[in-house]
């Protein structure tokens, strides 16, 4: 009799403990969870992501040709000026990650989940020294030449969208993010981008 008594008592035991792991397991009864610890590290994750800000990832250089007329009036008659002008530029584009919330970023396990938002362009850089007169008829001042080089930062950013910097700068990011993310540790990260505004 005393020994089935133990046994009984020993499988209320086993049945207990496995009941205690089992409610630890789904409710964390113990508070022994990493969930804070998950909450931290993914906020310094968001913490030191924003602080690279500005991610470019795509560079498009670019040389275009300006024309522009002018025409001074005269005693007798009208002068025409025309000056055309060979102009380079650079665009820069890419992700701002600044604007990334904790919404942005979900883990489970070692893997991330991370929503970036669309790229856009940072920066038309266009170099008032660097360009070619190609034909200067009339009087044209510094001034009025370096206008005419500047009014060309339009018509470069038109052409870096026509030949898809932004679409080319959302490639390039997506596997240099993905192993800057894999370096803290998860070993699948899972990358969106939103889509461009038209």
């Amino acid at each position: 009799m005393g020994k089935v008594k133990n046994i009984i008592i020993l499988a209320l035991l086993v049945l207990i403990v496995g009941a205690v792991a089992f409610l630890h397991f789904k409710l964390d009864i113990f508070g022994l969870k990493d969930d804070s610890l998950k909450i931290d590290r993914t906020a310094l994750i968001i913490e030191e992501t924003k602080k690279i800000s500005e991610f470019t990832s795509a560079h498009f250089y670019d040389e275009i040709v300006v024309k522009k007329e002018r025409v001074d009036k005269g005693t007798l008659m009208n002068t025409r000026n025309e000056v055309v002008i060979i102009v380079r530029g650079n665009v820069r584009a890419g992700f701002n990650l600044s604007r990334l919330e904790q919404c942005s970023f979900k883990t489970h396990g070692d893997t991330m989940d991370v929503n970036l938002p669309a790229p856009e362009i940072f920066e038309i850089i266009v170099n008032p020294s660097n360009y070619d007169v190609f034909v200067e008829d009339g009087k044209w001042s510094h001034d009025e030449i370096t206008a005419v080089v500047m009014e060309a930062k339009d018509k470069i950013q038109a052409d870096a969208i026509k030949n898809g910097i932004l679409d080319l700068a959302s490639k390039s990011a997506v596997g240099n993010l993905r192993d800057l993310f894999k370096s803290f540790g998860f070993k699948v990260v899972n990358i969106s981008v939103a889509s461009k505004k038209n």
